[in-house]
């Protein structure tokens, strides 16, 4: 068969393709050799794998040559983000390498409990509360009516247009319907909204300590977490000029959890509105974990009344409602922003259970519930912190809302992993180590999700081991 002569053409310019494909992988196998070397040297020297200086000087080069040569920003970023996750492996560093998780210590006290060990669990992050009558019974009346389908994965409308009225209601705030969306658990809301606004090989800027889940997903879609520190001496309030001087060139959001968990830190309305300036002025979305605003005693600023230019409100039923195994929450943001989570929550979950978001429809009605759970919360965070100023080896600042308290250990060289595990093994009383929220190897964290004298009693507990 004769060749054409395009069939000729277009077969020269695969094999220059293939070629040049082949070059560019002796290049990687270049460049992992030379950071292998450098790795070396750093070792030596005892200096850190990770240079942010450095990494963000080369963002911009990249970004600079990707503008030059006709390559789209978020190809060279995800390109680079792969380079750099080679040069860190040759050099033997890895993300998030032992860090500990609070599901793992629940993992732990799980299995203790299921052999029939007697535990306080000052561990897990989960009301006691029961759920609202009203909601176990919707849910089961919607059971019996077969509303057991597939739903739309926005949610049913009924569910939208409550959630609707709700942030009416509580915040003043009118979203549309199609700015609205239900998702499983406020977990993903979370992840959803970080994977809709941070790509492959770009940044978002978390303020620690904080729940976890932030820092992993950010690693898990292939981008970097930029982490503000703060610290029981600054009362864990964030510095605004830190994070203004944090964002990188390839920074594109930041997250904000206020109540906090695991310090219960509530930033002032100033404090949260030159962060939202800040974030105005490098484009970046804001996103705001509000799981715990009904925890809060005193006022908690929420973004839905900021001047943010580019936000995402990742809300739950957990808390405030007591339905963490329901598995339902939502997020309120832009058409753009949650078309994006729709098409996650479309490919990976279909929907939310049609008869959970009939029982979550009750719960938006049950204020009374909520301010009842949140009257008692408060009740403990008194009763615990007034145990904690009895032990002259621990030091905290007292939360202003969410259902935690993270005190510090005074004694030098204290590893809270070591100390929890022996809590476990010696006092059955299971708490999570401070290096599960950031670089807190002296503090742990416990969770106030049992009643008043059985935290006592685990506070008790904790005081005795310490001596």
């Amino acid at each position: 068969m004769i060749e054409t002569e395009e069939e000729a053409e277009l077969k020269e310019l695969r094999e220059q393709i293939a070629k040049t494909t082949i070059e560019l992988m002796r290049l990687v196998g270049e460049r992992n050799s030379l950071a292998s070397k450098a790795g070396k040297l750093k070792s030596r020297a005892a200096l850190p794998i990770d240079n942010e200086q450095v990494e963000d000087s080369l963002v911009s080069a990249v970004m600079a040559e990707c503008s030059r040569v006709g390559v789209s920003r978020s190809a060279g970023l995800k390109i680079l983000n792969t380079l750099l996750s080679e040069s860190k492996r040759v050099q033997g560093g890895a993300a998030g390498k032992g860090v500990e998780s609070p599901m793992g210590a629940f993992a732990k006290a799980k299995e203790m409990e299921r052999l029939g060990k007697k535990l306080i669990r000052l561990d897990v992050g989960e009301p006691d509360f029961k759920p609202p009558r009203a909601v176990v019974e919707a849910c089961c009346d919607a059971l019996l009516s077969s509303k057991t389908r597939y739903t739309m994965p926005r949610g049913i409308p009924e569910l939208t247009s409550a959630l609707q009225g709700y942030l009416k209601r509580k915040s003043g705030y009118d979203a549309n319907e199609d700015e609205v969306i239900v998702t499983t658990g406020g977990r993903f809301a979370i992840y959803s909204a970080i994977a809709a606004v941070v790509g492959e090989g770009e940044s978002a800027i978390v303020i620690d300590p904080n729940w976890p889940a932030y820092k992993d997903t950010l690693r898990q879609i292939g981008a970097k977490p930029t982490i503000i520190r703060t610290t029981l001496e600054d009362s864990w309030a964030p510095s605004v000029e830190k994070i203004a001087e944090a964002v990188r060139p390839n920074t594109t959001a930041i997250v904000l959890s206020y109540p906090n968990n695991p310090s219960g830190k509530i930033i002032g309305s100033d404090t949260f509105n030159a962060i939202v300036d800040v974030a105005n002025d490098h484009n970046l979305t804001v996103i705001s974990d509000e799981a715990y605003v009904d925890y809060a005693y005193k006022d908690c600023p929420s973004v839905l009344h900021s001047k943010a230019k580019q936000f995402i409100l990742a809300g739950t039923f957990s808390k405030s409602w007591s339905m963490t195994g329901f598995r339902v929450g939502y997020a309120v943001s832009s058409k753009h922003v949650v078309d994006k989570m729709l098409d996650m929550t479309s490919l990976m979950l279909t929907s939310v259970p049609e008869f959970i978001q009939y029982g979550a429809i009750k719960a938006l009605e049950s204020e009374a519930v909520v301010e009842t759970n949140s009257r008692t919360m408060k009740e403990r965070i008194e009763a615990v912190s007034k145990e904690l100023d009895g032990l002259d080896t621990l030091e905290y600042i007292k939360p202003d809302g969410a259902m935690y308290i993270f005190p510090r250990a005074k004694q030098q060289g204290f590893s809270a992993s070591a100390f929890a595990t022996k809590l476990l093994e010696e006092k059955s009383v299971n708490v999570t180590p401070g290096t599960a929220f950031g670089e807190y190897q002296n503090s742990f964290r416990v969770s106030l999700g049992q009643p008043k004298e059985v935290l006592l009693e685990g506070v008790r507990r904790i005081g005795a081991l310490l001596g």
